[in-house]
């Protein structure tokens, strides 16, 4: 998660002479980088009168040392809006100046630094971005712009753009020169300034690259099927399974078999809950050829229009590939309940051969995808036809980012069918998958999308390798992927504790803050800094071993871990990721960036470019002890890994093992996540939301499913509860933005806070430490849900339900049929003994039996307790008033809402505050403020 401040744009000035002299990066200094190495056009160091042509603009152009970068001086751009039209300038040298020879006629790379005055992440209308052009003259006189960077980001940055291929055309002839920078779009109307220094022009060398081999993958892949740079010594603990995310669906006795009748191959699934056929008959060569029958009832077609595709290049097809117009069929054979199908495909004069294997397991059908020479462009799943009524059921936490995989839904509350595909991201050779999950207008239903292959940089296509997995149930349980992970070895520290980002400011005033924390009773929790603990301002924050110089360097962070740990008893560690790279940084080269499918620089973070995967996992192995033998830190934040997705971070770069995979960026970050554990001796934490993944390589993450919608989609907890909650620990709904949204609507602190809580404890999350709405609600936060979620982050979930409108309560499947699941009013045991009861409808009361108790919920409403006795926590309305009331065996919390003065056995009070167990026979009485309140409790002292 991005911790957004403020940053000072100004660097260390000092006056030589009459003239204010600023500083280089001070780490291009510890890199001894004293120019780029490459052909330098323009660096400022001789005088000249440069030409500024302004349209709607007033702007003025000079030769400063206000910043530094290499040399003596950079170019100083002055600009503010003048007018009502398109504000533009354009700053010219003397005269063109010549690109040399040597380079003029092969050049495809043109970067500059630029030193710039705003962040992208937050609007600043004082100082509206601003898009940079390099303007080229070539003989005859025309003049061709190379669009170089919206300026998004404050200090220096290196934007580097390569020409496409109409550009290097155009450009690559002798003569061309270089003859001014076009900045575009500075609507402000105060004076803005940009710098510049060192623009370059040069080809690039794809010279060969070389990666230490990492551990295998824990499973072997296809036959054929390369493993990226996992060729090394040792092997992955992931995926656990050679079954991989194959979900759970063979009932307890039940049988598999394969028969052939006539023509068609058809599978079998027998057991006491019902029977299954999938009947596959080689016809038409596409996926169409496969129909599924439960318990004798309407026989359907799950994969309409599913199967190989050629590849397109227009980025609105839906299906991210074109239908083959012809099937040649090749063969298809029985064997050992296994049944495999080749087909030739064309598509005018192309073509290219795929082999299906199809096999069963349980209510599942397994195709296997394999298809040689690159040819192939994608594989989809088409779509559900033949079943009536239709619905497409969204799962929370389960995103590929661009589309989302889903659930259909078909038939009544009595007899409701469900069916699902899921692609294993442990296995493809794909480069994304892509989802999709609605129903269309002519009734067909798309439960998930399929998998697509591009092009890397060499213009070569990977051999397609894919397993598909097709479930047909009535049980919704049925069609959730499992996670072959290994389990969080810390779910005991996850669990356990309140975690909060804090990123670092003033040391003192943050010891302040977290000493008030830890006064008003808050002891179990989790901090991890945030990007400013390596950064004074806009300098790289990734990649690093020495922190933030202005706030005391080695020292200072070293003093601050020992308080946060030591003395406070926190658990405390370092922001890092592995993600994003600046060009400042001493370790920065372009090979070490990964490229997009263009063969461009992948971009990332405001002023950064991402990493390649393969490097990015070596220096993680290398600079995470090197950190941890300085600091001694006992936990980390491991930014961006599962808020990006692996193929939205795949490296295309041909030179690289895996390139154009994304399993190989998959496979790099989740042994990432091994290494940072191993480090800190502790658990890592990353960003989500696309942290399914990867759960419990980490060891949580912020809980947010931005895209899902919380606040107008229905709480279905399920995937969550049953699939992520054994993995791992995943705190809040994320923090509060990011449930509401930055901009998403809100009812008033006290409701917000109550909803946050509610969702949390129904997704079975630990609790984020929040901080909005000031102490008192970071109180409530704490002490309402703390001792309830170490209880049950350690269990299993046993059953999982959802009232209707009567209070009766639903399994998840009649839930889903009969839409009580929309209404987001659940029950929920865990197999310790824990249950809770949460109604997350907006505007709906809750009245409902469970485990012996009738309860009457208010929205935003929640109860929970152990069956032992031990904990009793409710947040719910008395004599017309909202209150919050916890006993548990290390404190009796209550919160009055300052609306009415509430009674309880153990306390009361109209105000809010705790009674903190020390020991056996004494209580520390912590009051909010002034509050009104008290306790009745068997204490000797306090």
């Amino acid at each position: 998660m991005r911790y957004l401040v403020a940053l000072s744009a100004l660097m260390a000035l000092s006056l030589v002479g009459d003239e204010i002299v600023g500083e280089r990066p001070y780490e291009m200094e510890w890199a001894g980088r004293t120019a780029d190495p490459w052909t330098c056009l323009v660096d400022f160091e001789e005088p000249g009168d440069w030409t500024v042509e302004a349209t709607n603009t007033i702007a003025s152009f000079e030769r400063t040392r206000e910043q530094q970068m290499y040399g003596s001086y950079v170019g100083k751009l002055t600009y503010r809006r003048d007018g009502t039209g398109v504000p533009s300038v354009v700053i010219r040298p003397p005269k063109p100046i010549p690109v040399p020879g040597d380079v003029a006629t092969t050049f495809d790379m043109v970067g500059c630094w630029i030193y710039g005055n705003n962040w992208g992440w937050s609007v600043d209308k004082t100082t509206p971005q601003v898009q940079v052009t390099v303007l080229f003259q070539v003989p005859g006189g025309d003049e061709i712009g190379v669009r170089l960077v919206r300026v998004n980001w404050k200090e220096w940055f290196l934007p580097l753009v390569r020409l496409d291929e109409s550009q290097a055309k155009a450009l690559n002839v002798d003569g061309v020169a270089f003859n001014g920078f076009m900045v575009a779009d500075g609507r402000n109307e105060q004076d803005r300034t940009l710098y510049f220094d060192s623009l370059t022009v040069h080809k690039e060398e794809f010279k060969p690259l070389t990666f230490k081999p990492r551990p295998r993958r824990g499973i072997p892949m296809f036959p054929g099927q390369g493993s990226g740079a996992n060729t090394g010594s040792g092997k992955l603990p992931f995926p656990t399974r050679p079954e991989t995310i194959l979900p759970d669906s063979a009932g307890i006795g039940s049988t598999n078999s394969l028969a052939l009748e006539g023509e068609a191959c058809v599978f079998t699934y027998r057991g006491k809950d019902g029977v299954l056929t999938y009947r596959y008959e080689p016809k038409n060569g596409g996926w169409d050829d496969l129909t599924a029958c439960w318990n004798g009832g309407t026989t359907f077609q799950p994969l309409f229009g599913g199967g190989a595709l050629f590849p397109t290049e227009d980025w609105n097809n839906q299906v991210k590939g074109l239908a083959p117009d012809r099937h040649v069929h090749l063969g298809t054979r029985l064997k050992g309940g296994v049944v495999t199908t080749s087909w030739q495909c064309h598509l005018g004069d192309k073509s290219f051969e795929v082999t299906y294997t199809l096999s069963i397991k349980g209510k599942t059908l397994v195709i296997d995808t394999r298809s040689t020479g690159g040819e192939l462009g994608a594989v989809g799943y088409g779509g559900v036809k033949g079943l009536p009524n239709q619905r497409s059921i969204l799962i929370p936490y389960y995103n590929y980012s661009n589309g989302r995989p889903g659930v259909i839904l078909s038939g009544d509350a009595e007899s409701p069918l469900f069916v699902s595909g899921h692609t294993c991201w442990y296995l493809s050779n794909a480069s994304a998958p892509w989802g999709r999950s609605q129903v269309d207008s002519s009734g067909i239903g798309y439960m998930n999308g399929g998998t697509v292959y591009y092009k890397k940089t060499d213009g070569k296509r990977n051999d397609c390798h894919d397993r598909f997995f097709v479930t047909v149930s009535p049980e919704f349980s049925e069609h959730l992927p499992n996670i072959p992970n290994p389990k969080s070895p810390w779910k005991h520290v996850t669990g356990k504790g309140q975690w909060r980002a804090h990123g670092a400011g003033n040391r003192e005033r943050d010891m302040a803050y977290w000493r008030n924390i830890w006064r008003h009773g808050i002891r179990d929790v989790v901090v991890t800094d945030h990007e400013t603990c390596w950064r004074d301002g806009g300098e790289s924050f990734t990649f690093r071993t020495k922190p933030a110089p202005k706030k005391g360097g080695d020292q200072g962070l070293y003093d601050y871990s020992r308080f946060m740990q030591d003395e406070l008893g926190f658990v405390y560690g370092p922001y890092n990721n592995f993600t994003d790279f600046a060009p400042v940084n001493e370790y920065w080269r372009t090979d070490l960036i990964s490229r997009t499918r263009s063969n461009q620089l992948q971009g990332a973070w405001m002023r950064c470019y991402a990493p390649k995967p393969q490097y990015a996992v070596e220096y993680c192995a290398e600079l995470s002890p090197i950190n941890q033998s300085k600091f001694k830190f006992s936990t980390a934040y491991c930014d961006v890994h599962t808020s990006v997705t692996p193929w939205g971070r795949c490296d295309y770069d041909y030179r690289v093992p895996g390139a154009g995979t994304f399993a190989a960026t998959f496979y790099a970050f989740g042994e990432i996540m091994l290494h940072q554990k191993a480090a800190w001796n502790g658990p890592v934490y990353s960003e989500g939301p696309h942290h399914c993944f990867y759960s419990g390589l980490t060891d949580g993450n912020y809980a947010q499913d931005q895209n899902y919608n919380f606040q107008e989609n229905p709480w279905l907890v399920d995937f969550d509860l049953l699939k992520m909650h054994e993995q791992e620990c995943n705190f809040g709904m994320g923090n509060m933005e990011m449930f509401y949204g930055r901009n998403g609507e809100r009812s008033g602190v006290h409701n917000d806070l109550d909803r946050f809580l509610c969702a949390t404890l129904a997704f079975g999350h630990p609790g984020f430490l929040v901080s909005s709405g000031g102490m008192r609600c970071t109180m409530r936060g704490y002490f309402m849900i703390l001792e309830l979620h170490k209880r049950y982050t350690q269990a299993s979930v046993a059953s999982i339900e959802y009232a209707d409108a009567d209070g009766k309560l639903h399994p998840t499947s009649r839930a889903l049929a009969n839409d009580a699941y929309k209404r987001s009013q659940l029950a929920i045991r865990y197999s310790d003994g824990t249950r809770l009861v949460v109604n997350g409808s907006k505007d709906l009361r809750m009245n409902v039996k469970f485990g012996g108790r009738d309860l009457d919920l208010p929205p935003h409403g929640y109860a929970g307790w152990t069956e032992d006795g031990k904990i009793e926590v409710i947040s719910a309305e008395r004599n017309g008033c909202r209150f919050d009331y916890a006993v548990t065996p290390e404190y009796v919390y209550i919160d009055g809402r300052d609306l009415f003065f509430q009674r309880f056995p153990e306390a009361a009070g109209i105000g809010s505050g705790v009674a903190r167990k020390i020991d056996a026979k004494a209580y520390e009485f912590i009051p909010f403020k002034d509050s009104e309140i008290g306790w009745s409790l068997p204490i000797v002292r306090a």
